[in-house]
């Protein structure tokens, strides 16, 4: 390829190419030398798509070897921008300058869903940059704060969380760039891209539809987050109302318990009463009884009568008559009584 051809292709003015200061050997060197790392780079993009796939939200990742003329004409674009690091740049240090040789986009579908990523990124390796671009407006600005990371408005709508890897997986250095980001912002991103790149039109009216588009890719995502909630809050609000059911169910089956015990209480209270009323009786024929023997015998009766309560009011009736002999003691005195001869006085 020679330089015209270089400089059609790609759409760059001769005086452009001028004001660079670019030396097209140079260029040529860089070329040669990137044709031949195109198979390490991939295994390099490879290794990390792979990890970075495992990664909990992530819904698909995207990975791609930088082309070779993409290359060459962001090598121009960033000397006519009079950027520092490429004033120098050549065959031997292009790999450490250019930082997305290797370019790899997770992507997500919510767009809360890139706080639980970046996490999980930073546990996995040690960034050598991290910049959070957005657009005008954006509502993320304040939980990309609290992250702590540097926030920059991109001038074309771009919005995304970039990352830098420097690796050396194979025999020279290799700068891995990534970019986490929603479904619909590259959407957005790729047809703009295909617009803009590599002419970076200034069209008006192309510009004014793409910022368009670019709106609609954020209400998009911002309507995927209100659906994820209103999804949530149902799950709450179902999950609130089985769980007032099962405490429903769990209440009735209380009651029907302590009804039931009730219902048995009430059975044991009559034959309380009964037992009482006999308790009463044995009082009365004490009360009445015209000799020792019937008296001790009607004390005994007692005894047993008191045996069969489990109940305060018998317990305090048998405390009542503590001072009276044992039952056994009752007994033998009732006997005694009742085998003593006749005519002679049972006391």
């Amino acid at each position: 390829m020679t330089l015209d051809e270089f400089l059609k292709g790609n759409n760059i003015a001769h005086a452009d190419w001028e004001q660079s200061g670019c030396e097209w050997s140079t260029l040529q060197e860089i070329s040669v030398d990137y044709r031949t790392r195109q198979d390490e780079l991939k295994d390099v993009a490879e290794f990390y798509a792979k990890i970075i796939q495992k990664i909990e939200k992530v819904h698909s990742v995207r990975w791609r070897v930088k082309n070779e003329q993409h290359l060459l004409e962001k090598i121009v674009r960033k000397r006519i921008e009079r950027n520092p690091k490429y004033q120098t740049i050549n065959k031997d240090n292009y790999f450490e300058i250019i930082t997305d040789l290797v370019g790899i986009r997770a992507l997500h579908l919510f767009k809360d869903d890139f706080r639980d990523i970046h996490t999980s990124i930073l546990s996995t390796w040690s960034p050598a940059e991290v910049l959070a671009f957005v657009r005008d407006g954006d509502t993320s600005t304040e939980q990309l704060n609290a992250l702590g990371l540097e926030i920059r408005t991109h001038p074309a709508g771009y919005r995304s969380l970039h990352y830098v890897f420097s690796a050396k997986p194979i025999s020279r250095a290799v700068n891995v760039e990534l970019q986490v980001r929603t479904i619909f912002e590259e959407g957005w991103s790729e047809i703009d891209h295909t617009i803009r790149y590599p002419n970076f039109s200034d069209n008006t009216l192309v510009n004014y539809f793409l910022t368009i588009f670019n709106r609609l890719a954020g209400s998009a995502d911002e309507m995927g987050g209100f659906v994820k909630g209103l999804v949530s809050e149902l799950d709450e609000r179902n999950e609130a109302l089985n769980r007032a059911s099962r405490e429903k169910a769990e209440i009735l089956e209380k009651m029907t318990l302590t009804l039931a015990e009730l219902e048995e209480q009430r059975g044991q209270s009559q034959r309380s009463s009964q037992t009482i009323e006999k308790l009463k009786a044995e009082l009365a024929s004490l009360k009445r009884s015209s000799s020792t023997a019937e008296a001790l015998a009607s004390l005994g009766d007692l005894w047993k009568v008191l045996g069969k309560l489990d109940s305060p009011s018998s317990n305090s009736l048998a405390k009542a008559l503590g001072d009276y002999p044992t039952r056994n003691a009752l007994s033998e005195l009732s006997r005694t009584a009742a085998n003593a001869p006749k005519g002679i006085d049972k006391k």
